[in-house]
């Protein structure tokens, strides 16, 4: 017979039987509750159910829990695996805290620890493609748009799967990763100007992608629209977006139709560009983006006072792209003749920019000094330009005018 204190904790092989068993339910909660099996000083032998546990409780989002085990675990036995699932937690956690699904109280210390788990990752492992992956997305996604550093990750993780046997590049999880690569690449491309890169990596992931859908239709297709417009293929970038209208998608779709009506306003069709939103976007739904769009057809249309209530609606939502539609609001005000009004729009654009971005306005710098040397203030005019003499692609131009306003 046993001897009571053999039946009073379950054995090893038993916790890990049961954790990999719940592991394979998907049944997080259960498997998050075995952590109340781990002993005090649980060693080697809780490594299964340790890992186990430690995914389930980022799963439920409790990564102070997951990632003082998954620490243990790495002082235990450091390998590329726990290296990865630390990476992953942190990368996790900063994700969840951009959709405000929790809010991190201190979102640093986990870019920290992203940033030094997936160095220990790649150390372990150079050639993962998850992690190439997941770094990648980390700076163009949860850093400041650092697209340069992204894009090149993208091509490792890339280049990296094409390199895999035939039989690992089958596999769900590095198909799922390709695919997601191609098409954070092409976005990252698009964003540098590189169009003909992003347009050979998105048209690459939608080829391969057609079955089982690991990016969704309707955002594959629409960036290839946003390339095919950015390259002036306004016909193809339509049927693309007609395409994405189309494409199995459960939430909103205001931006196919936005740019369906940006389209359309190139190509000088205003009834069809004010007819996709209008017809499409409820005005409660419609994003300060879209207003402005709205703002852009009427002024096209001849209609300035209809385009200056629309551009006051965008501004009502607007907490990104104000400066965009304070200098349009400008622009009708000077073309108007009301010069007082212009030049405090030109202002609040450039301040906001140079506030919000951390960077100047060459437009409405320039727009702002046409103004001020129209009302005689030619201080006003060399302050504008000053700023202008900042940005080295224009500083030689904006020293040409202030030698000529001192002249």
């Amino acid at each position: 017979m046993l001897r009571p204190e053999h039946t009073s904790q379950p054995s090893t092989a038993d916790a890990a039987r049961r954790a990999a068993e719940l592991k394979r339910q998907n049944d997080w909660k259960a498997l998050a509750r075995l952590a109340a099996e781990l002993p005090a000083d649980w060693d080697r032998e809780w490594l299964p159910v340790a890992d186990a546990v430690a995914f389930a409780l980022g799963q439920l989002g409790e990564f102070v829990a997951a990632r003082a085990i998954l620490l243990r675990a790495y002082e235990i036995e450091a390998d590329h695996g726990r290296a990865s699932a630390l990476a992953y937690l942190h990368y996790d956690a900063l994700l969840r805290h951009k959709n405000r699904r929790p809010r991190l109280p201190d979102p640093e210390s986990y870019r920290k620890g992203f940033e030094r788990w997936i160095t220990e990752a790649l150390r372990h492992r150079p050639d993962s493609v998850v992690d190439r992956y997941r770094l990648g997305v980390y700076l163009s996604s949860i850093q400041t748009r650092k697209d340069v550093p992204a894009l090149a990750a993208f091509r490792d993780a890339i280049r990296l799967f094409e390199r895999l046997p035939a039989e690992q590049r089958r596999s769900h999880r590095h198909w799922k990763t390709y695919i997601r690569a191609l098409y954070a690449a092409a976005r990252s491309a698009y964003r540098l100007g590189r169009f003909v890169e992003a347009r050979r990596y998105v048209f690459r992931c939608i080829r391969l992608d057609r079955e089982r859908h690991h990016q969704k239709p309707v955002f594959k297709l629409f960036l290839a629209a946003k390339v095919l417009v950015a390259e002036g293929r306004l016909d193809d970038a339509k049927r693309a977006l007609r395409l994405a209208v189309d494409a199995p998608h459960d939430g909103a779709r205001d931006f196919v139709y936005a740019l369906l009506a940006e389209v359309a306003l190139a190509q000088g069709r205003l009834d069809d560009a004010a007819g996709w939103i209008e017809l499409n976007v409820p005005a409660h739904l419609r994003k300060s983006y879209v207003w402005r769009l709205l703002g852009d057809i009427e002024a096209r249309r001849g209609r300035p006072d209809r385009a200056l209530k629309l551009y006051k609606s965008s501004l009502l939502k607007d907490h990104c792209g104000r400066h965009k539609t304070l200098l349009r609001i400008g622009k009708l005000h000077h073309d108007a003749g009301r010069l007082a009004d212009a030049r405090r729009a030109y202002e609040q654009a450039a301040d906001f920019r140079r506030r919000r971005y951390l960077s100047e306005d060459a437009e409405a710098l320039q727009a702002l000094a046409t103004v001020c040397e129209a009302q005689n203030d030619l201080d006003g005019a060399r302050r504008a330009y000053g700023r202008m003499a900042r940005l080295p692609n224009l500083a030689e131009r904006a020293e040409r005018e202030l030698a000529r306003l001192a002249g």
